[in-house]
């Protein structure tokens, strides 16, 4: 299994929404490594319970730490 971290800055407030019989958050995160390098974005999502009684912290330019699988 592939797992990654990423600590950034979220670029839009998150976005709950029905997949199914299951609820997912998703938004966006930048990662910058400094002035001169390009900026990284990242679409996470959060499945189930978890990401909908978050998504109501996770707004625009809050800092957060992600970890999970990668796909």
């Amino acid at each position: 299994m592939q797992v990654v971290t990423i600590a950034g800055n979220i670029g839009k407030d998150a976005d709950v929404r029905d997949a199914g019989q299951s609820r997912v958050a998703s938004f966006s995160v930048a990662v910058s490594e400094g002035r001169d390098k390009p900026t990284t974005w990242w679409d996470v999502s959060m499945w189930g319970k978890r990401g909908e009684s978050l998504a109501q912290y996770l707004t625009k330019g809050s800092r957060v730490t992600v970890t999970g699988r990668f796909s």
